[in-house]
């Protein structure tokens, strides 16, 4: 047989990639991924777990992954494009008080503030050297990295920069009713 021809089905060795504590994969939409059978462990990394119907417990929990869902980066999103708006003083810091867990938002609206005064500082301290400057330095987003470390909580880590300075903020954003509301925001 020519090189150049692939194997025949019969020739192929099969490859396994299943191993024990593989979920199986369902194909209906209304059921969700079940634990595999603890006293099936005699049973082939090969063979797929019965799906039994319970739910997966604590332990049994996907491990966490970097990223987040396309909603979490939505909210995170907004969210810190309002808090940039903050910064370049835009919007009052007050504005963050309706995107904030309720009870965590006077930490988050201070903060706002405090970043707020800082950039505000900054200006004030490049202006004195430089007088031709009259349209004073945007905050602007560098980077953005997202992480989800449970389904309804993620964490966010954001490179500012403003002039020659590079600023970071970290947020933590949970949900809550149907909606992403933060609950710690911080800037370094």
């Amino acid at each position: 047989m020519p090189r150049y021809e692939p194997p025949f089905d019969d020739e192929l060795s099969p490859q396994v990639w299943a191993s024990a504590r593989q979920l199986p994969l369902t194909w209906s939409v209304s059921q969700a991924p079940t634990a595999p059978d603890p006293t099936d462990s005699a049973r082939s990394p090969a063979t797929p777990p019965v799906d039994t119907g319970a739910p997966l417990s604590a332990a049994d929990a996907p491990p966490v992954v970097a990223g987040a869902s396309s909603d979490a980066k939505l909210a995170v999103r907004r969210f810190v494009h309002l808090c940039v708006e903050v910064l370049n003083g835009y919007r009052p810091a007050g504005h963050l008080r309706r995107l904030s867990l309720p009870s965590d938002a006077a930490d988050v609206v201070s903060e706002g503030l405090a970043g707020a005064r800082r950039v505000t500082d900054f200006r004030n301290a490049s202006r004195m050297g430089n007088r031709r400057a009259r349209r004073p330095v945007p905050v602007a987003v560098l980077k953005l990295r997202l992480c989800e470390p449970r389904p309804g909580a993620v964490e966010a880590a954001v490179a500012l920069v403003i002039g020659d300075r590079t600023w970071a903020m970290a947020l933590r954003m949970e949900l809550h009713q149907q909606s992403w509301s933060a609950t710690v925001l911080r800037l370094i």
